[in-house]
């Protein structure tokens, strides 16, 4: 049996040194020994890869990006959207972005614009693959000071999800809807998971894709 290839379009939650980019890798040495993430197979997207039978075709995730900017390193970056087939065309892409938009407050309807804008793209250049795009599931806060973003600053992520929600739907594309149900996964700074967060991630991204 051939088994589908796999594409990811992601921020730092979706890195890993040797399978993304350099250069923009959160999970390096130094990350992974932390988090306890300690290979690729802890990452959430390599557990969904093994649950759901398929083959990676290109990881393109970049730590930092956001969705807007128009950079080379956003989401709508057509040199981005098309490196996502560097080792062939993708029969499914993860769409996993936005969580930075959030943390670094673009306004809700510039997001919402460039999302739509990086949806259109992703279709026009992938006609024949599925496209799921995940919402963004709330972060446990870990037991010391030190977050990655003031959250107490930003627009509740709850509406980026809700913009998510409506573009994807509104694409004909699928939603893997992470933040439905509420549930929270650990991390070391209130963003990025830790060993147990990437297994809870893993879940809900497995219980959408199999629904």
């Amino acid at each position: 049996m051939i088994r589908k290839k796999v594409s990811i379009l992601g921020d730092s939650v979706s890195t890993y040194e040797g399978f993304t980019p350099d250069g923009f890798v959160f999970y390096g040495e130094w990350n992974a020994r932390e988090t306890g993430v300690a290979s690729a197979k802890d990452t959430w997207w390599r557990k969904v890869i093994g649950v759901m039978g398929w083959k990676l075709a290109r990881n393109n995730s970049m730590s930092g990006s956001l969705v807007a900017g128009r950079l080379l390193t956003s989401g709508t970056s057509i040199r981005r959207i098309k490196d996502l087939a560097a080792n062939g065309m993708p029969d499914v892409i993860l769409v996993a972005m936005g969580a930075n938009d959030w943390g670094f407050s673009v306004l809700p309807e510039e997001f919402e614009s460039e999302y739509r804008n990086m949806l259109q793209l992703l279709k026009l250049t992938y006609p024949d693959a599925r496209i799921w795009c995940a919402t963004l599931p709330e972060a446990e806060e870990p037991d010391q000071e030190y977050s990655f973003f003031n959250v107490d600053a930003v627009v509740s992520k709850r509406v980026y999800s809700d913009i998510i929600r409506k573009a994807a739907a509104e694409a004909d594309l699928e939603i893997a809807d992470l933040a439905a149900g509420g549930q929270s996964y650990q991390t070391i700074d209130g963003v990025h998971p830790n060993r147990e967060g990437m297994q809870t991630l893993a879940n809900l991204w497995i219980s959408a894709l199999k629904k």
